[in-house]
């Protein structure tokens, strides 16, 4: 056996394989990753965004007196269950190598459940957005009047709701508009790079 030969044909079997490799396949790899860092770094300010706005909620929960306080608090379980499933949602997108599954499989993933995890926070959306509205009137009321059966009791209260709630339905739109100006163009980018690695 001349192991001198066999070095030798290794040695060109190798460098032959090393040309066949698509230096297209590298830059894909490197452009996606960095389409998931832009993508996960917008996410996580979302869901830091959430307790930036409940924590004073809480703080001025124990600050006020009345029924306010519980109304207040309502609202911060609210969010925080919100972004309790946002980030549970968040913790499934893979970062790190999977040596189990192709670059192709992980972006899909990650691309699908950065969807749902903007498709979760549009349906909390529809829904909070209009009554954003009568729960700022109503919190103003109880802190006013102190009860929930005083605010309740006055005069065309329910009117004043309705009002206010049609006033917030256009900021659905407005919300929608802006998540689009930020997430939009880099999951479509996402998804190029997905369908370059079919």
């Amino acid at each position: 056996m001349n192991l001198d030969q066999e070095w030798q044909n290794l040695s060109a079997e190798l460098n032959t394989k090393a040309e066949q490799i698509d230096i297209t396949k590298f830059t894909i790899d490197k452009e996606s990753h960095t389409l998931m860092q832009d993508l996960l770094f917008k996410l996580k300010w979302k869901l830091r965004w959430i307790r930036i706005i409940d924590i004073p909620l809480l703080v001025f929960a124990f600050i006020v007196k009345g029924d306010l306080k519980f109304l207040l608090i309502f609202i911060f379980l609210t969010y925080e269950i919100s972004r309790a499933f946002g980030m549970i949602k968040f913790s499934k997108i893979k970062t790190g190598i999977d040596y189990n599954a192709n670059t192709k499989d992980v972006l899909i993933n990650n691309y699908n459940t950065i969807k749902e995890i903007l498709r979760g926070e549009t349906v909390f959306g529809y829904i909070f957005l209009p009554l954003a509205g009568p729960i700022g009137l109503f919190a103003y009321k109880l802190f006013v009047h102190q009860s929930f059966k005083q605010v309740i009791s006055q005069p065309n209260i329910w009117y004043q709701f309705l009002a206010v709630a049609l006033i917030g339905i256009p900021f659905i739109f407005i919300a929608s508009k802006m998540n689009d100006s930020i997430f939009k163009k880099p999951l479509n980018e996402l998804k190029n790079k997905i369908a370059e690695l079919s």
